[in-house]
């Protein structure tokens, strides 16, 4: 067995584990309220999608997507879950009827987003100004897969340089 090979393996994975956290997940985790915009307007094309997938290796899931989009903007707004192997997603359905009910919605946006055609929802609320869907709500994805992918960089990494530069003490043998 070479522990070098595992050990540089160690290091591509931790260093491309980081970098993944960052360009995946910190956009989304590190953003304040202060940097979020409001969308006003009407709902429209609102319905929760269901779609089966496949990972690469075979396993399979399901997906639940709320979509919609409003009359004031040309974007469209979409909630993305992965539900395992359940064929419901309860609090989407919740959403969506909320939704329905209330017909004119706020939504919460970066700045920097609004001319994107799907910017990342970050809150929604209904015509009362009531909080449908929390900016803490939309956070929890991005804090779950940064912490994975952070600590699984940090242990790559940790594994090269502990094969690097951590020498066995000589034992005696006298």
């Amino acid at each position: 067995m070479d522990k070098t090979y595992y050990a540089e393996k160690g290091l591509f994975v931790g260093i491309t584990s980081i970098i993944c956290a960052f360009y995946f997940f910190a956009s989304t985790l590190f953003t304040f309220k202060s940097s979020l915009i409001e969308q006003n307007g009407k709902i429209e094309n609102l319905n929760t999608h269901y779609t089966e997938v496949e990972s690469s290796r075979g396993s399979k899931s399901v997906k639940s997507e709320l979509k919609f989009t409003l009359n004031s903007t040309h974007s469209f707004y979409v909630l993305m879950k992965n539900i395992g192997y359940s064929r419901y997603n309860e609090r989407f359905e919740k959403l969506e009827n909320q939704l329905k009910k209330s017909e004119i919605v706020t939504v919460w946006i970066k700045e920097s987003e609004k001319e994107e055609y799907k910017p990342t929802v970050f809150q929604i609320a209904d015509k009362n100004g009531n909080i449908l869907y929390d900016f803490n709500e939309s956070k929890s994805h991005s804090r779950f897969g940064f912490l994975i992918s952070f600590a699984l960089g940090i242990f790559g990494i940790g594994l090269y340089l502990r094969h690097k530069y951590w020498k066995k003490p000589a034992h005696n043998t006298v």
